[in-house]
């Protein structure tokens, strides 16, 4: 894919370096050269001096041929017009803006737009840490419908097919940590090794 980022902050710089040792395209746009000094000596991806809002500088990093822009500077102002412009001027297919401030968010919705909201996340993940009634987290969703979470099964679950647990659980098991491999609903458990879980409840049984 060909990816632009807007922003060269610690978050842009590390979504720059993932992406580039994904071979993807990636373009980095910010202000400031000096920002650039973040990114790994391994990026084989282009940086570019420019304004992530301004049309021009879009244009020569390639949104018009781009299939993603994700818009992670330190304003929000600035994410969310990236990603207007992106959507309505140049039709690129995937969007995404950074969002700090959390009350803006049903806005952000209600316009379509597809973001990320850090102070949320975080503080969800504290949350969860904090609460001893919950499972370790791996990744949890904004909408805080769906974590996907590490779960250390007793003696009692052994024997279990996934699907038995699955129904039993109101869970969807996605993978097992031996072998790290995704399961299917005719797996047998037979271990105590963690397995990454999703689902709707992420507490743990009484």
């Amino acid at each position: 894919m060909h990816v632009i980022i807007g922003g060269c902050g610690r978050v842009g710089a590390q979504l720059a370096d993932q992406l580039s040792r994904d071979e993807h395209d990636v373009v980095i746009i910010d202000a400031d050269a000096e920002s650039f000094d973040r990114i790994g000596s391994a990026f084989n991806g282009e940086t570019l001096i420019g304004n992530i809002i301004n049309k021009d500088s879009l244009i020569r990093a390639g949104i018009e041929h781009a299939d993603a822009l994700a818009a992670v500077t330190d304003l929000d102002n600035a994410n969310l017009m990236a990603v207007q412009i992106a959507r309505e001027l140049f039709s690129v297919p995937i969007t995404i803006a950074r969002l700090f401030n959390p009350q803006r968010e049903d806005s952000y919705r209600k316009m379509g737009v597809t973001y990320v909201s850090g102070t949320r996340l975080v503080a969800r993940a504290i949350i969860k840490q904090l609460d001893v009634d919950t499972f370790p987290p791996h990744v949890g969703f904004d909408d805080g419908e769906v974590d996907i979470v590490e779960m250390v099964l007793t003696e009692e679950g052994h024997g279990l097919t996934v699907s038995e647990l699955q129904a039993r659980g109101g869970l969807r098991v996605a993978a097992r940590a031996s072998p790290r491999v995704a399961t299917s609903c005719s797996t047998t458990i037979s271990s105590s090794r963690p397995s990454a879980a999703a689902g709707p409840a992420a507490k743990r049984a009484g």
